[in-house]
């Protein structure tokens, strides 16, 4: 009987005994028997070598590698470590395949520092070759693996550029190499996924589909699948992530793989959180817990998500519980994830069992793992804590600092997370202060956050309208409370939002109710944070103008994106300054800022930082660009306060900015 293996598998042994495999193909038939599934075949294999203390010869170590092939692509890494201990001194060190599948699983197992050793051990055997061809892809291959141990980005893409000319021209390489070249693939894929790099990430992606499916990879194949659909939700494209969970899932169950359909079900909880659905996340995280073959770094993030939810629902206590069981895990695996240190740390702080001093040491990892996202939630936690200690001062000072973070990572979950707590805390202040300046950042920051959610089509947009409606009702602006309702039951009526849509009509027949939503539990800024979110949508745009405008409304500088000059940058900054002006001495302090004009298939955008403005016209709004105007205005502010007059200002010093901020946006330049 011949046993059905996979071309993936054929692939790679031809590579090592070539077209003579029927020694092969006797020997495994033995062992096998009966077995035709891919698990069926792995088990017979870890039988057989179960009962074995060395590998005698040459079809050994195929079975071997067969071996370690099925295993290391159903995520079982474990067996592939074990088995090559255990074979140690009798494994080909010349077999480069069996060298690079020990050395992954080593590092997808989290055991950096073996990984590191072994690496080592190959790049020895791989120095000896005498093909310099094949030597500078495999060194390069060897640092694109290493990238994620280095905690180091900038070290993987430097490597990711050099490997894109041999792969380019890869046919030659992909019959040497198969196992190494899928790897790669797949590893391609996610970083360029990491480092945002969508052309790179289209690219990978369909070359390892094609791969995955023509070899028969199922394994493989799967893996695409989970990361896929992380993509799809980080876009927040909620209908194509479900597609890969559903095509993972079965994929997985075909398979009888345990830990890619874990994989596959991490994916589905975390869809049910970011529909805002925490009981259905939380049902399954309690399930994968039960597993017994957990990777540990699996186990910790399970541990943390369940922490996390209990965290959202108050009951502060069952989440310490979680986090404190994820974090001895984490400390006894060398403290791999710096963000469940630092919300840990947050919980012992809020219960007085420290002073801080656990938050720090979760910034300090976080700093040495240049982990930025985990940064920015060391800022938003201690706004967290201080907020609930009612310091809104140093509150809004913390959340300020960690939007700041998460707007330069460009991080959409944390900055709508920071835009509901910076608007519960100013109005907050407003409440206690009477003080229309805390007014005004209310009102920004709710802005803020209903640009975001109705760019997302997200539902938070109707809560968000109504806490706005709230507010005016609360200024006895009974009008503009009307308003704003009637543009949340609008918006609950094009996303047939029916539980909200009969909420709308009842606040629009009792106003009271509005004021419970500012002096009760705040449910909005509750909320937010049940929810995550993708990245925003990337929708390209064209851009005409950006200008930086006195308070006299006189313009400092002005970049056209265009070389045809259709547009008097005079005209538009004296009609805007009139604009806001106008608006404020007719509505008042603390009612609403000109953050935009839309006219004629046109938008400007309105960005002001202490008595400077800057206003980007463009063909739409997005918020991608108004993040780029904000962070053009803190970088041109400085420079424009070292300046007296327009004549002294250094034209070619502003144009560097503009060059740098805009010339990597996903903005097209007309």
């Amino acid at each position: 009987m011949e046993v059905n293996l996979p071309a993936f598998i054929l692939n790679e042994v031809e590579t090592y005994i070539g077209n003579d495999k029927s020694e092969y193909f006797n020997r495994i038939s033995n062992i096998v028997n009966s077995s035709k599934k891919e698990k069926g075949i792995r088990i017979s294999l870890e039988t057989y070598f179960s009962k074995r203390k060395a590998l005698k010869d040459q079809t050994d170590q195929m079975l071997i590698l067969t071996y370690f092939l099925l295993s290391y692509w159903n995520r079982e890494y474990d067996s592939v470590i074990a088995y090559f201990n255990k074979f140690n001194d009798t494994i080909d060190k010349r077999n480069l395949s069996l060298l690079v599948l020990q050395a992954l699983s080593l590092r997808n197992s989290f055991n950096f520092e073996e990984f590191k050793k072994f690496n080592i051990k190959i790049i020895e055997v791989v120095n000896v070759l005498e093909d310099s061809r094949e030597k500078d892809f495999l060194i390069l291959s060897l640092k694109e693996f290493s990238a994620e141990t280095e905690k180091r980005p900038d070290f993987g893409y430097k490597a990711l550029n050099e490997l894109l000319r041999y792969l380019l021209d890869m046919d030659d390489l992909s019959v040497q190499f198969p196992f190494i070249l899928d790897a790669l693939l797949s590893d391609l894929v996610n970083f360029a996924y990491v480092i945002a790099e969508d052309n790179l990430k289209d690219l990978w992606i369909e070359s390892a589909i094609k791969r995955a499916e023509n070899f028969g990879n199922d394994g493989m194949l799967c893996s695409l699948y989970d990361l896929l659909a992380n993509i799809a939700m980080k876009e927040y494209d909620m209908q194509e992530a479900n597609k890969y969970i559903e095509k993972g899932i079965e994929l997985a169950n075909r398979l009888n793989s345990s830990r890619l359909l874990t994989s596959m079900q991490l994916n589905k909880a975390t869809k049910e959180k970011m529909n805002g659905k925490l009981n259905e996340a939380l049902d399954i995280y309690e399930n994968i817990l039960k597993k017994d073959n957990l990777l540990i770094p699996i186990k910790i993030q399970v541990l943390e998500k369940i922490g996390e939810i209990y965290l959202l629902n108050e009951e502060n206590n069952k989440a310490e519980e979680y986090y404190e069981n994820a974090h001895n895990l984490n400390k006894a695996n060398g403290f791999i994830y710096a963000l469940l240190e630092i919300t840990y740390g947050y919980l012992k702080l809020l219960h007085k069992k420290d002073e801080g001093e656990s938050l720090d040491f979760g910034m300090q990892l976080a700093e040495e793992h240049f982990d930025f996202n985990a940064m920015s939630y060391y800022y938003f936690y201690k706004g967290l804590y201080c907020q609930k200690r009612v310091n809104l001062s140093d509150a809004v000072e913390y959340f300020e600092r960690a939007l700041e973070f998460f707007e330069n990572q460009v991080i959409l979950e944390g900055i709508v997370y920071s835009y509901g707590e910076l608007a519960e805390s100013y109005f907050e202040m407003f409440r206690i202060t009477e003080d229309n300046e805390f007014a005004e950042k209310f009102l920004y920051y709710i802005d803020n956050l209903l640009n975001v959610t109705q760019e997302l089509e997200h539902p938070l947009y109707a809560d968000a309208m109504i806490i706005k409606a709230s507010y005016f009702q609360y200024r006895d602006l009974e009008k503009k409370a009307n308003e704003n309702l009637e543009k949340a039951l609008a918006y609950a009526k094009m996303y047939q939002l029916e539980e909200k849509i009969e909420e709308v009509k009842i606040r629009l027949r009792d106003k009271s109710s509005l004021l419970q939503e500012l002096k009760g539990s705040k449910r909005i800024f509750n909320r937010i944070r049940r929810f995550k979110f993708g990245v925003h949508k990337k929708i390209p745009k064209i851009l005409y103008l950006l200008l930086v405008i006195d308070e006299g409304g006189l313009p400092l500088y002005s970049y056209n994106f265009s070389e045809k000059r259709d547009i008097d940058e005079l005209l538009v900054s004296g009609l805007i300054s009139a604009i806001i002006s106008f608006s404020s001495e007719v509505l008042g302090k603390g009612v609403e800022t000109l953050r935009s004009i839309n006219h004629e298939g046109r938008t400007v955008i309105i960005e002001q930082l202490e008595n400077i403005m800057a206003v980007l016209v463009a063909d739409n709004e997005t918020f991608e660009g108004r993040l780029q105007v904000k962070r053009f205005l803190k970088e041109a502010i400085v420079k424009v306060k070292n300046n007296i007059s327009m004549k002294v200002i250094n034209q070619e010093e502003f144009q560097s900015i503009v060059e740098e901020i805009f010339s990597e946006s996903l903005f097209t330049l007309e």
